[in-house]
């Protein structure tokens, strides 16, 4: 960083300069000697060592990706919205957030921690992004696991053909009638929306029907004389576009996948909030009961004008309705049968096995939905991130093969989901994960609890292969696979393998604590990489001698094969253990501008920088005390 021959032409300089002034100046006409000026001392630019950051407690970091696993379009700007306090975020340069550390275009959020309480700390967020549906999450740091990362998955409001089990579609109120009936839309701010003709009603249906993977559907049905009102009661002053989108919950899937294949995605990745999370005990408590949602599918809702304005309720007496398609595979954890001619469901449900849409059981015998069944049903508030009770639906027949139907009338806008809520039996549980030969396991490995209508993945985010954390784990019985490279490598328990990949089946997953899982697979041979996240002067035109890069603090995501696998908090070195022959890059945040640099790394033991371009400061100094800086 500089170049050395300007000692050789400023010294020549000043010295040439010297020898004429002294040839010049030795006498004049009077023979009188004249001392010569004093020539200046020559001076040499050299860069100020650049200042690290001071290094943080934690870190929390959010991924943000479609529906299929992939990265948002540089174009989409994404905005992280906290629904829980933010005391102790800081940004990855240590400052206080300002609404510009919200917004990204980078598919991501990184920020920095100061402090971790003794007891731990968790922040509540919410995901937003033009022509997506929000989604949401909670971050949980500890003292002992204080490098926190979550990925989320937006839906798009126009989707169709995907490898996933979700269709999403936007139209115009008018698009709404089929083409050749004799039906007219219209739509004015005071009576509200006017239907004519044939129809007294208009419908948007969304159904799914993929061949050993997901059935279902559902349908919003608009009455005429509708209103649409925002959230202050007012009503839209021009006619909004509806978007419905219907999230099948791969009941079908999970019953027929064979005991070594395992969905690498799938819809229920996509739930919003994910399906392990607290729900208030009672509608006029703060109280939070722990559990685990066992989904019949939801459907996503939104009335939308061209400024933005969201439909939140139909006016005084007025309903919409939300017919949904179940698939009978589904798994009900919490079978409550409402006898034939039951009129009040509500009052039938809280006095034989529900509570606000808890399942209050005692011991409930999980089997497959039926006729007559009682499904709770729940609304999402995509604004605070939390799913609420609303109501009960009644399973009943629909004459198809392999859905039933469960129909109810709403009267605000929301996600729609038919959902059993059960208590969890423990607050977390903790499994080891071996090699075939019984040690700690190191490849890059997924564990998946699944059942029909449930999914949960661990993936983790540190590097550590060995063992996984399940907080607030699912209160039935689920069957757990672990995925490496897209297919189940699980044996079994230590105690009972055959060198065989298959679903481990547990009645309560709690019985796995402290327990070893085996898998069938040989551990791969893994390199370890340093990595030093460092400060590079970027003004190298501005001086002439240059100085050493600065370890710093920074944030890293690592990806293999474009999949994000790691986050890292760097102190300003580190170490990655990385799979001999894998396909690694890394992107990591200038907090100066906040932008992420991606940069290919080798699986391979040479030692590499990551350099954050800074502009240093430069001092001016005499030539003779121009020794301090690197001169390269």
């Amino acid at each position: 960083m500089g170049n050395n021959k300007f000692k050789l032409t400023k010294l020549a300089l000043a010295l040439g300069l010297t020898a004429t002034l002294s040839g010049c100046f030795s006498d004049n006409d009077n023979n009188d000697y004249v001392k010569p000026p004093v020539p200046p001392e020559p001076t040499v630019d050299v860069a100020v060592p650049p200042v690290a950051i001071e290094a943080q407690a934690g870190s929390v970091t959010v991924n943000i990706v479609d529906v299929k696993g992939a990265a948002l379009a540089d174009t989409v700007t994404a905005t992280i919205s906290f629904t829980s306090s933010e005391d102790g975020l800081l940004t990855a340069a240590g400052n206080a957030l300002a609404d510009t550390d919200k917004s990204s275009t980078a598919s991501s959020f990184a920020y920095t921690v100061d402090s971790i309480p003794a007891n731990g700390v968790s922040y509540d967020y919410v995901i937003s992004a033009a022509g997506y549906l929000n989604n949401s999450g909670t971050l949980t740091l500890s003292t002992t696991d204080n490098v926190v990362a979550q990925e989320v998955r937006l839906t798009p409001r126009t989707l169709a053909d995907s490898d996933v089990a979700i269709v999403a579609d936007t139209k115009t109120l008018a698009e709404l009638v089929p083409a050749g009936e004799n039906t007219t839309v219209s739509y004015d701010p005071a009576s509200g929306l006017s239907i004519s003709g044939d129809k007294t009603e208009i419908t948007l249906p969304q159904a799914i029907n993929k061949a050993g993977v997901a059935v279902g559907g559902s349908t919003v049905k608009i009455k005429s004389g509708t209103q649409f009102l925002d959230k202050d009661n007012q009503p839209l002053t021009t006619v909004p576009k509806m978007t419905v989108a219907y999230f099948a919950n791969e009941a079908t899937r999970n019953d027929e996948e064979g005991e070594a294949a395992a969905a690498t995605s799938s819809s229920l990745d996509a739930f919003p909030g994910g399906l392990a999370l607290s729900v208030a005990s009672d509608p006029n408590s703060t109280d939070q009961v722990q559990g685990s949602f066992t989904s019949g599918g939801f459907v996503a809702i939104e009335l939308v004008d061209d400024a933005g304005n969201k439909v939140k309720s139909f006016g005084a007496g007025n309903s919409i309705t939300v017919a949904m398609q179940v698939d009978k595979k589904t798994s009900n954890p919490c079978p409550v049968t409402l006898p034939a001619g039951t009129t009040d469901i509500k009052a039938y449900a809280e006095a034989n096995g529900f509570k606000n849409g808890v399942c209050t059981v005692a011991a409930p015998v999980a089997r497959k939905i039926a006729v007559g069944d009682i499904f709770p049903v729940w609304s999402y508030d995509e604004e605070a991130g939390k799913w609420g009770f609303e109501s009960y639906g009644e399973v009943t027949d629909s004459g198809n093969a392999s859905t039933f139907d469960v129909s109810v009338d709403v009267n605000h806008l929301s996600y729609w989901n038919l959902d059993y809520f059960n208590n969890n039996k423990c607050s977390s549980v903790k499994f080891d994960i071996l090699d075939r030969n019984g040690d700690a396991n190191i490849a890059e490995t997924t564990i998946l609890l699944e059942i029909n209508g449930y999914r949960r993945s661990f993936t983790s985010r540190n590097g550590n292969y060995g063992s996984a954390t399940f907080n607030n784990p699912p209160g039935f019985p689920v069957k757990v696979k672990v995925l490496r490279n897209g297919v189940n490598v699980l044996d079994g328990l230590s105690t009972d393998t055959d060198s065989t990949a298959s679903a481990l089946s547990v009645s309560n997953i709690c019985d796995l604590n402290d327990k070893d899982l085996t898998l069938t697979i040989a551990p791969p041979t893994i390199v370890t990489k340093k990595i030093t996240t460092q400060l590079v002067c970027s003004n190298t035109g501005d001086f002439e001698i240059g100085t050493p890069p600065v370890a710093t603090p920074a944030l890293v995501r690592l990806f293999k094969d474009g999949n994000f696998k790691q986050t890292i908090y760097s102190k300003g070195t580190f170490n990655l253990n990385l799979e001999q022959g894998g396909t690694y890059s890394a992107s990591y945040l200038n907090y100066n501008t906040n932008v992420w640099t991606s940069t290919p790394v080798a699986a391979n033991t040479t030692a590499a920088t990551f350099d954050i371009p800074v502009v240093c400061e430069v001092d001016t100094v005499p030539v003779s005390g121009s020794g301090s800086g690197s001169g390269s």
